[in-house]
């Protein structure tokens, strides 16, 4: 069984301003990270990294105006395995069911 994973993460520089702030508007820079599933996922629908990430910023109430990769990629490398060991255990009430459970209506 493997029990690495790696992550391929990708960061985009943002730059935006708060449509809610009174004018004039101060420009902010924030970095807007994301990983190569979601990468590839809007690869397979046909969208722009760059309108994906503008659209998720816009329903949030801000108007942005540049959307710029940043070089180099990073990758990391996890053991599972050891992240599993270290998480605390959730209770029994946290846990979730077991797949040959079903939820019938009454």
């Amino acid at each position: 069984m493997q029990c690495r994973k790696q992550l391929v993460l990708t960061g985009y520089r943002v730059h935006y301003v708060d449509l809610r702030e009174p004018k004039p508007r101060t420009p902010q820079e924030q970095i807007h990270v994301v990983d190569r599933q979601w990468l590839d996922a809007l690869g397979l629908i046909g969208h722009n990294v760059a309108d994906a990430i503008k659209s998720q910023y816009e329903r949030a109430g801000y108007k942005v105006f540049g959307v710029e990769p940043i070089k180099p990629k990073r990758v990391a490398e996890i053991d599972l395995c050891q992240l599993w060991e270290q998480l605390v255990p959730s209770t029994a009430e946290e846990a979730p069911t077991t797949l040959d459970s079903e939820v019938r209506p009454e």
